[in-house]
């Protein structure tokens, strides 16, 4: 503009036409412009066209700056919207809310409108428990004694409590000073605390009874020592009895243990609920009382879960896994342990979890060696398993016998240093298929008794087993009737992973 201002200005000079006066010019009143004016004149002319560029450049960047402010309140508006957190602003009283942001909604179910518009609504819907405390805190923040911080309950429209962690702050508005609140939802985390801490009642009750257990034992027995002592008696208390085992129906169960010198981790149970029986077998690496413990910790959580029904193999070995893993690290210990369990319903065996071999006898001698690697990861390592687990599903038929251990059997050294191996045990099971579960049970520990060389506690081993068979067909009421053997062993050799 400052450029077509001057050209259209010569542009009509150039369209002048002049004519000589015939006259005489009366210079009289006529101004003359030195060099030093016309060089003032565009000067002044200079300065005016700079001062407006100027101003223009001014114009542009205010207009900048309010735009960049606008947008910044936009965003800022959109995250105070879309915070996971309450953001309230109201009086020093709590009596009114000038501002509530839409998480508090969502939250609570509550519209935005009850909160601004209804006087002491958030001081109406406090937990009565809380009430007080969230008082006192107000009106330390009101009286500027710096920023509050403390946890408290509201009751939400559906009426359940919902627990935050709130921060409030003093801040002066316009023309008045104003509490600018924080709210956090913390309700899983204090439910998982509580949670927590009943577990920890439960886990101090039970060591406290195992200690009570330690005293007793010392006292009847001084000649054992009291670890292995504790841990023996503990064993035998949560082994399936014979009692118990006999009045499963159309099953033939028998199970014995010995223990050796040291103290072991294996485990093994028998649970029946209605027409569901699950066989459980582990082994917790190492020796000593942590792996006695572990192994009777399973045993509990494990009859826990299937009592409350928990039968799904995912969620089963997930919790059960959990308590072990926040268990071992309580105890500041390094075990781990592995854990298969076999549901047996309507003639099919489900299994799940890692473990030895799972062998089947059929009733024509037919050997079958079902592998457990890939259905499960031992116990206490990791803090999730669950996509880890998988399951694999048997039929069986009347006559057919199942058999389940720990390395304790394959592992038994001899006296020239050469293990028993799987190999022995499914030529032990094979050869005697056709006796009871009792029979087929003695025939096994014989067989791995010849082998050793003597007793099995006698030597470096600490064995156990447990069989399981059902009566064969023609001793049953129906024809139905399926046969299990179970045999689990220990030794003083670390379990492969």
């Amino acid at each position: 503009m400052g450029a077509a201002i001057p050209a259209m200005h010569y542009t009509g000079m150039a369209a002048v036409t002049l004519t000589p006066m015939k006259t005489n010019v009366d210079w009289a009143h006529s101004v003359g412009i030195t060099s030093l004016g016309t060089f003032g004149i565009g000067a002044v002319a200079l300065m005016v066209l700079i001062l407006a560029i100027l101003t223009s450049f001014i114009d542009r960047r205010f207009s900048a700056q309010a735009l960049e402010l606008h947008l910044s309140e936009q965003r800022f508006r959109q995250l105070v919207e879309s915070a996971q957190v309450i953001l309230w602003r109201s009086g020093l009283d709590l009596a009114d809310f000038s501002y509530v942001n839409q998480q508090a909604e969502d939250l609570l179910g509550y519209p935005l409108a009850t909160w601004t518009g209804t006087r002491s609504f958030w001081a109406d819907h406090l937990h009565p428990d809380d009430r007080r405390l969230v008082e006192e805190r107000c009106s330390a923040a009101a009286e500027n004694r710096g920023p509050q911080q403390f946890e408290h309950r509201i009751i939400a429209s559906n009426g359940r409590d919902v627990w935050f962690r709130t921060s409030i702050l003093l801040v002066a508005g316009d023309g008045r000073n104003e509490l600018v609140g924080v709210m956090t939802d913390i309700t899983d985390r204090k439910r998982a605390q509580e949670e927590a801490e009943i577990s920890s009642r439960a886990n101090a009750e039970f060591l406290a009874e195992i200690e009570r257990l330690n005293g007793r034992l010392t006292l009847e027995n001084s000649r054992m020592s009291a670890e292995l002592e504790i841990t023996q008696r503990l064993q035998q208390m949560i082994l399936p009895r014979d009692e118990e085992l006999r009045g499963i129906a159309n099953l033939d169960i028998s199970g014995s243990m010995e223990s050796a010198a040291e103290v072991g981790g294996d485990y093994y149970d028998v649970v029946v609920n209605h027409e569901n029986v699950v066989f459980g077998i582990g082994d917790v690496t190492g020796h000593g009382l942590e792996s006695g413990v572990i192994a009777i910790m399973v045993q509990t959580a494990v009859r826990t879960l299937l009592a409350g029904g928990q039968y799904d193999s995912w969620k089963f070995f997930d919790v059960l896994n959990r308590v072990v893993f926040d268990n071992v690290r309580r105890m500041n210990c390094d075990r781990n342990l592995s854990l298969c369990l076999l549901h047996y319903k309507d003639g099919v065996v489900t299994i799940s979890g890692q473990h030895e071999e799972v062998l089947i006898v059929r009733d024509n001698g037919e050997l079958e060696r079902h592998d457990t690697l890939d259905l499960g990861f031992p116990l206490g390592l990791e803090e999730k398993i669950s996509g880890f687990i998988s399951k694999a599903r048997v039929s069986l038929r009347s006559g057919d016998v199942m058999v389940v251990y720990t390395d304790g059997i394959t592992e038994a050294i001899n006296r020239g240093g050469a293990a028993y191996g799987v190999e022995r045990l499914c030529e032990a099971v094979t050869t005697n298929h056709r006796q009871l579960a009792n029979g087929i049970r003695n025939a096994v520990l014989n067989n791995l008794r010849e082998y050793i060389g003597g007793s099995l506690c006698s030597t470096t081993s600490a064995c156990w087993s447990l069989s399981m068979r059902n009566e064969y067909e023609n001793r049953l009421p129906s024809s139905d009737g399926q046969s299990f053997t179970i045999f689990d062993t220990r030794t003083g050799h670390r379990r492969r992973r």
